[in-house]
């Protein structure tokens, strides 16, 4: 659960970019390709995956993926124990469509975490301005997945520069990875826009597109009812969700300029109850200390239910025949 580095998330922005016609490589006789071609060729095909997940199937957890807290019950909220957060094996799609696929668990030593950032006052004060819910007494984290490419298989390659060194290494492979993050967010601050497709404009309430219909096409919708008019109304949202123009694509990457932000797909919330700040502090910078910090099973809640499903056919056919 950290940050990548420079080696990762080579295409990263390749993959926000929705408004780019993809092109492949037509294979001719005689044709001299090189490397540009072959990255261009994995390139259409991974992308073209991609959008098929983005358009078709949107952002989620298709199976797995469940946050879970392991730690010792102390019998009491007041002593500090050892707080791990667990993310179990599963299958998602992010906010661009790329699978998120971890065939294993993943752990963060959590009270570490939260020492660390409590040790720092700084990043203890980011925290305090991002999460704190001060009536409930609440520091509110959101666990995050998203695909990343990782550079593995370092192989030694032939300089291609002067003084590139005397012995060159070059990742021979990309491997799939998955990059899950923690980071501080009230809930209540989470804007209430929908947006099924990330990168793009929120999909507008009916009333705000209905008259933008035609005549035919709005008694089509009055002479439906029940889940049939349903039906019409999210397909007229969707026929309007983009606009005449580009302009969808451009409001909603202007706000969020950062491809890395439209891939966070949630996974779970976190609520930890602080403590108050003591009574009667005798200076103002312990005043300024604000709530303090017991890293307790016992304070700790996990909501997994808050993020968005992905249902295949089969599960969608089942929940029918129920």
């Amino acid at each position: 659960m950290s940050k990548p580095d420079d080696n990762c998330d080579a295409s990263l922005a390749s993959d926000g970019r929705f408004e780019e016609a993809l092109k492949r490589v037509s294979h001719q006789p005689g044709m001299l390709l090189g490397l540009e071609a072959t990255r261009a060729e994995q390139d259409y095909h991974r992308r073209r995956a991609t959008r098929h997940g983005y358009w078709l199937h949107g952002a989620g957890t298709v199976a797995g993926l469940r946050v879970s807290m392991r730690a010792e019950d102390p019998g009491n909220d007041t002593d500090n124990v050892r707080v791990r957060l667990v993310v179990s094996p599963g299958i998602g799609v992010d906010g661009l469509g790329r699978e998120v696929s971890a065939a294993e668990p993943y752990c963060v030593d959590l009270g570490a975490w939260l020492t660390a950032q409590f040790e720092d006052e700084a990043a203890w004060g980011a925290l305090i301005r991002d999460g704190y819910d001060e009536p409930g007494n609440l520091l509110w984290l959101k666990v995050t997945m998203r695909y990343q490419d990782c550079a593995s298989g370092l192989q030694p390659v032939l300089a291609t520069g002067i003084n590139a060194g005397t012995d060159p290494v070059q990742p021979s492979r990309v491997a799939d990875c998955v990059l899950f993050e923690l980071a501080a967010e009230r809930p209540q601050d989470v804007a209430d826009d929908e947006h099924l497709f990330a990168a793009h404009a929120r999909i507008r309430p009916f009333d705000e597109i209905e008259d933008r219909l035609g005549e035919s096409e709005r008694s089509r919708i009055e002479a439906a009812s029940g889940g049939a008019r349903g039906q019409l109304e999210l397909g007229a949202r969707l026929l309007h969700s983009l606009g005449d123009d580009n302009q969808a694509l451009v409001a909603r990457q202007a706000f969020l300029t950062e491809p890395a932000l439209l891939a966070r797909t949630l996974l779970a919330r976190i609520a930890i109850r602080l403590t108050p700040p003591a009574p009667g502090s005798e200076s103002e910078s312990e005043a300024e200390l604000g709530p303090g910090l017991v890293v307790n099973p016992r304070r700790i809640e996990v909501d997994n239910l808050v993020r968005p499903f992905l249902f295949n056919a089969a599960a969608l056919a089942r929940l029918i025949r129920a």
